[in-house]
């Protein structure tokens, strides 16, 4: 497929470079100039706005920070959504409210393209293996004519309904992340007031029964304030935040609770 890519960040990059690397036909927008490096040489076509990117493309796969991110590069001037041909199919792999996404699917639709929440998890050495995982939510029909991109990029495609619910899975999944991270931080506080080996204590943590991705982060760092210059600060704070405005009252708001504990800590470390 002929395929552009924008968005070119630490999710963005090897998500991009996958795609190239399985054959397909590339184009990439970037408003910095250092984001583009890495397709220096590579037969990698770039675009000097997203519209111009659109006119030579089939399809798009967005990957910026948030949803302002996101309705900038579709219908800011110079926007995608002037020049991409009638039936093309974006994928927003950028994590947005559901809400937002639903909006951004509407306005498209104006202008006779298709939208798909596609936000990925897997982080980027499985981004470069084709191995993340992709919640869609979307049109099925829309979702099928993708399939030899999504396959290049992902062995566990899961499409979860209609558009907006890959991003409410996307914020549940980052959501129990951070809850994880949470209680791993209280793991070790119990630990400590009973006088266990911290050392020792993390070790069987990050091999026995609760062990996971989420507490081996943690465990790893040594404290969640020893995880506030990480890159995954931000998307898991936005996130943490968005699913709390999501979810309200509703069934499942103890799970935010215990995950903002993990969003405190990191503000005020």
């Amino acid at each position: 497929m002929r395929v552009g890519f924008i968005g070119l960040g630490s999710m963005g990059l090897p998500m991009a470079q996958r795609i190239q690397a399985e054959g397909h036909e590339l184009t990439v927008y970037a408003r910095r100039p250092a984001s583009l490096e890495p397709f220096a040489g590579t037969g990698a076509k770039v675009a000097g706005t997203p519209a111009e990117l659109g006119a030579a493309v089939e399809t798009v796969g967005i990957c910026v920070f948030d949803a302002a991110g996101v309705e900038e590069v579709m219908f800011g001037p110079n926007g995608l959504a002037e020049t991409l041909e009638p039936g093309a199919v974006v994928l927003v792999h950028s994590t947005v409210a559901p809400a937002h996404i639903q909006k951004i699917a509407q306005q498209a639709a104006t202008h006779r393209l298709r939208v798909l929440d596609a936000p990925v998890s897997g982080g980027s050495p499985r981004a470069l293996t084709g191995e993340l995982t992709i919640m869609v939510g979307g049109d099925a029909e829309a979702l099928a004519d993708v399939a030899d991109l999504m396959s290049a990029l992902s062995n566990h495609v899961v499409h979860l309904g209609g558009i907006g619910t890959g991003s409410y899975a996307k914020l549940i999944n980052n959501t129990l992340f951070s809850a994880q991270v949470a209680l791993a931080d209280e793991a070790m506080k119990a630990g400590r007031s009973l006088g266990v080996d911290p050392a020792g204590l993390a070790a069987i943590l990050t091999t026995s029964s609760s062990a996971c991705v989420a507490s081996a982060m943690l465990l790893r760092a040594g404290s969640i304030a020893a995880l506030a210059d990480s890159p995954a600060n931000l998307p898991l704070t936005k996130d943490v935040t968005l699913m709390a405005d999501v979810l309200g009252d509703a069934p499942g708001k103890e799970l935010v609770e215990v995950a903002r504990r993990f969003v405190t800590a990191i503000r005020s470390s």
